[in-house]
């Protein structure tokens, strides 16, 4: 397959018809970094004489343009002119704060560009490299995992747009899939209608797909972490085994040998080397990714409040069904969104809390006192668990996930009290 398809390599992900044998880290990231080329949202490299920069611009600035400002202009003018009616504020400001959202991830992704090649770059350390049979596995196992939720999360999401670009079939076309108004111009006669239509599909799966990748690219990296703490878990448990394995290179290399101590302490010394470089990574993590994570957190709590009250300004829900159906498909995308990232934080504190129980299952027991103390020492350094937070307000993890939907249900309690007494 691999030759038959050869000729597509260039033009798709990497791992798609590479094999995995390598475990290359690109396989993590290399299907949000296609989507972000794909619509011109990668980084560039400043290089005035160059042609090729110029182009990649150019294609920037038209699909900013089609995907951000023009809808957002639309979105605008549209809360301005439908300042009397409360279900067509709810409809407009949910979908407006849930695109801005959007563009403010790709505004943090472009200004934190050194922490985020670093982290690329911090991928392929050492100390995160493979060694044994059982490692390639959880690597394995790793990646998977983070393909499976940027493929099948981007098209959930584009299947629930899907379903907003279809709605204005089943409402005679007096509405457009994105509610918007424009200075001048009557969006709702032909042929404004159909031009304003076919840049809604455009533009709609566009924001879902970077929107997608901006959520899952994180949730890449918390994987990427949650599969190096598997492999120190691996390894502490079975520490001894590693030891007798690399006793026996040794033999088979005619190297020169040594006592039973020195390779089980090689091994542990390498594992506090390895937690090491976890913590570094996380902690990298952290600092890319926190700022447009907390702003996530807060506007999606009025995005669900808004999704809620917009439902609730329907007067008759039977002659209204598509659009039913859309909010809802677009309200379960919203909690599945942060679901995700708190899902992957929370298995993160899981994983890194772990650590002490296979360091203590090991075989210290066994081993001469200058080796216990070395397992003593990391499990005091594994007494704080590895965290993710958003802007050192929020712990992702599904605790917040809970608070994140309580509060949600308290303001939306809220609002209903206010638009009653209207």
């Amino acid at each position: 397959m691999q030759d038959k398809f050869s000729a597509l390599k260039p033009y798709l992900p990497y791992g798609v018809i590479e094999s995995w044998d390598d475990l290359n880290p690109r396989l993590y990231h290399d299907v949000h970094i296609y989507w972000l080329k794909f619509y011109g949202m990668w980084y560039h490299n400043f290089r005035p004489y160059s042609l090729s920069f110029w182009c990649h611009l150019i294609y920037t600035i038209i699909v900013l343009w089609l995907v951000c400002f023009l809808p957002c202009i639309g979105e605008i003018f549209y809360l301005l002119r439908r300042q009397e009616n409360i279900g067509d504020i709810a409809e407009g400001l949910y979908l407006f704060l849930s695109e801005m959202y959007t563009y403010f991830k790709i505004a943090v992704f472009w200004l934190n560009k050194r922490k985020f090649l670093s982290l690329l770059k911090f991928l392929h350390c050492d100390e995160f490299k493979p060694e044994e049979s059982e490692h390639r596995e959880i690597l394995r196992k790793s990646i998977k995992t983070a393909r499976f939720v940027m493929t099948y999360y981007s098209t959930m999401c584009v299947g629930a747009v899907s379903v907003g670009i279809v709605t204005p079939f089943t409402e005679n076309f007096e509405i457009l899939p994105t509610n918007v108004e424009y200075p001048f111009v009557d969006v709702y006669k032909s042929p404004m209608y159909g031009l304003i239509y076919l840049h809604h599909m455009y533009y709609k799966p566009a924001t879902c797909i970077i929107d997608g990748v901006m959520d899952t690219i994180l949730a890449a990296f918390v994987a990427s972490a949650i599969g190096q703490i598997e492999i120190l878990t691996f390894n502490l448990r079975n520490f001894e085994v590693l030891a007798d394995r690399k006793y026996r290179r040794d033999i088979i290399m005619n190297r020169k040998l040594r006592d039973r101590n020195y390779y089980i302490q090689s091994v542990l010394k390498k594992s506090i080397i390895h937690h090491n470089a976890i913590i570094r990574y996380v902690s990298m993590i952290e600092s890319a990714f926190s700022l447009a994570s907390a702003l996530q957190f807060m506007l999606s709590v009025m995005v669900l409040c808004l999704v809620g009250l917009q439902f609730l300004s329907i007067e008759d829900p039977r002659s209204h069904l598509m659009q039913i159906v859309w909010m809802a498909i677009y309200l379960t995308c919203m909690l599945i969104e942060v679901f995700i990232l708190c899902w992957f934080g929370n298995e993160l504190i899981l994983k890194s809390l772990e650590l002490r129980q296979a360091a203590f299952d090991g075989a210290w027991l066994k081993t001469d006192p200058k080796t216990t103390m070395l397992i003593v020492i990391f499990l005091e350094r594994c007494q704080r668990p590895l965290r993710v937070t958003a802007g050192k307000i929020f712990t992702l993890s599904l605790n917040t996930y809970s608070y994140l939907i309580n509060w949600s249900y308290k303001t939306f309690a809220v609002m209903r009290n206010m638009k009653r007494k209207i």
